[in-house]
């Protein structure tokens, strides 16, 4: 009996619009590297200069922390690179098989496999996404919000090595077990998603909030009070070999002078990023990055509040509000574009609120944004910081 592929499918939907986004990716970075000079040529190019001047329309996609995955994909966890959780660099080293003895094949093979992982991860996240969305609102609404997502300015990344596409995954299906009340499952995907990113402990507030609006038994939803394990475990291994089971923290006043000590309230973040704004030139390559981070530090505050009023369920919200504000305790939006990319309830919200916009400001909104998307992918693809 020969099988029929529905072209109205949702997934052979979002299936064609993910394949669209990679293809576009690509035409990008072709562009890129024959019009645009390389940013650094001593550091954060993927595979190394040699290597990546071999194939940068390959090695490009390891830029700046794919190098450290890499690393630790290859030879393990070395000094200063506690920060990476090691749950995406372990996948790419089981699929890759590196041998560190013989270099060049090793990166190409780990490089490989991280880029699988990433892509393959991110259309299963944007399948199992539409689906969660569908649970509350229309058809309409989870497209828009995928799109929304597909081209946010630092999207890229979903396609790089990078662990964006597997936390994603691992979060929108912890929620969507949670909302089938499958709560075994998703606690065990929380307590892998804690050990794939830090973030991943903010599943667990989120978790028993979604068991109070659930008026769930705890007998059988207590399975969530695994979320911290993930975390947990990978202290213990820092403590282990280092000394220091909170040195995925401590490492990140060691990377740049925009962490500081201590905590610093929201206000003043915003206060220093307005002042930063208005003394740096514009001249100056570094002013579209403070731009993009302050204004990404804006829509992403007030998105979990326009979305309370709009409905959307608290647990998805008490998530995004809680994943936006807690890096910015360092007194910093510093790669917030690209913290942001995993709280899907944001873009959810960002979805209804450009719904309801008159047609023109629409398309340009979603033209503005797909032009950024394209000029911060060819300047990360050639070496410039972008988040």
């Amino acid at each position: 009996m020969k099988t029929r592929i529905n072209l109205h499918s949702p997934v052979f939907k979002i299936l064609l619009i993910f394949l669209t986004w990679r293809f576009a990716l690509v035409v990008i970075s072709f562009l890129a590297i024959h019009f645009i000079p390389l940013g650094y040529k001593d550091r954060f190019l993927g595979g190394g200069l040699t290597n990546y001047s071999l194939a940068p329309g390959f090695f490009a996609w390891a830029n700046f922390d794919g190098e450290h995955y890499l690393s630790i994909a290859i030879f393990g966890y070395k000094h200063l690179e506690q920060a990476f959780f090691p749950v995406y660099p372990i996948l790419m080293s089981f699929f890759s098989k590196p041998d560190p003895y013989d270099l060049f094949t090793s990166l190409v093979n780990s490089t490989l496999a991280g880029l699988i992982i990433s892509n393959v991860s991110f259309v299963l996240a944007l399948i199992f996404l539409w689906e969660l969305i569908r649970i509350d609102f229309s058809k309409k609404i989870a497209y828009l919000t995928i799109i929304l997502l597909l081209i946010f300015p630092t999207s890229f990344y979903f396609g790089a090595v990078y662990n964006e596409s597997l936390f994603l995954l691992l979060s929108v299906l912890v929620f969507y077990s949670a909302r089938k009340g499958k709560w075994f499952v998703a606690g065990v995907l929380g307590l892998i998603a804690s050990a794939t990113r830090v973030f991943g402990i903010l599943l667990l507030p989120a978790l028993l909030i979604e068991i109070w609006q659930q008026k769930a038994d705890f007998s059988k939803a207590f399975w969530v009070l695994l979320v911290p394990f993930g975390l947990g475990a990978y202290m213990w291994y820092l403590y282990l070999t280092i000394g220091d089971p909170i040195a995925f923290y401590n490492l990140q006043r060691l990377i740049g002078e925009q962490h500081q000590p201590g905590i610093t309230t929201l206000p003043q973040v915003y206060f220093r990023y307005i002042k930063m704004m208005a003394t740096t030139s514009i001249q100056n390559p570094i002013f579209q990055t403070v731009v993009l981070e302050f204004l990404v530090g804006l829509a992403f505050f007030l998105l979990p509040i326009y979305g309370y009023f709009k409905k959307i369920r608290f647990s998805y919200l008490i998530y995004a509000m809680i994943g936006f504000v807690a890096p910015t305790i360092q007194g910093s939006f510093s790669s917030t574009p690209r913290y942001v990319l995993i709280l899907f309830p944001s873009f959810l919200a960002a979805a209804i609120f450009v719904t309801k916009l008159p047609k023109l400001i629409k398309v340009v909104f979603l033209l503005l944004s797909f032009f950024v998307l394209i000029i911060e992918t060819a300047l990360y693809l050639r070496g410039y910081w972008v988040a």
